[in-house]
């Protein structure tokens, strides 16, 4: 299939591409009563033999999907359940406006009558992995070993924590510790709110 640029044309939704006659609509176009018509903002592209024309969006909407990580805040922490605002996808800055639901089942630790713990608190940031979609909603987990809180501060003086040991992170000004799900890289990722 042959496809050349129309001469380097830039178009914005709704502008004019040809008439029905001349092409068929393709990709990001549609018939608007015998008017081939751009759907989306970029490049038209004539495909000669098939008689189509359609247009190169300028732009690839950013879309999550199962098993990308994320990087972000907890904003807010429940008994189960935390939100996270997203601020990388997959290591890359996202300028969208993701949140997600963490979900804390399970990883506060021991049985009936354990003494409970918090995985995570406001204001830690956490990479966690997407483990579904559903209703709408980006479901997040910090199960993994190179999931979990990245960077905290101290609930007593607000400095930064640094590692004490596999679940517990420790003040270094006050002395103050503190029970996290922590990543291996804890302390080492250059991420700060």
């Amino acid at each position: 299939m042959k496809e050349t640029k129309a001469k380097a044309v830039d178009v914005l939704p709704g502008d004019r591409l040809a008439v029905s006659e001349e092409f068929l609509p393709g990709p990001n176009t549609y018939d608007d009563s015998g008017l081939i018509r751009a759907l989306r903002a970029g490049s038209v592209f004539k495909d000669a033999k098939n008689m189509e024309i359609s247009v190169k969006p300028a732009a690839e909407p950013e879309i999550v999907k199962v098993d990308d990580w994320v990087t972000g805040q907890v904003e807010v922490v429940q008994a189960n359940s935390a939100n996270v605002h997203i601020y990388f996808l997959n290591g890359k800055p996202t300028y969208k406006d993701f949140s997600g639901m963490l979900t804390l089942r399970g990883l506060s630790g021991g049985g009936r009558g354990a003494r409970r713990t918090t995985p995570v608190k406001t204001g830690d940031i956490v990479r966690c992995r997407i483990f579904s979609l559903v209703n709408g909603m980006i479901h997040l987990t910090i199960e993994e070993p190179d999931m979990g809180v990245v960077y905290a501060l101290c609930g007593n003086c607000g400095k930064p924590l640094s590692r004490g040991s596999a679940s517990r992170a420790k003040c270094d000004e006050c002395g103050n510790v503190e029970e996290r799900k922590l990543a291996k890289d804890f302390g080492t990722t250059p991420i700060e709110p």
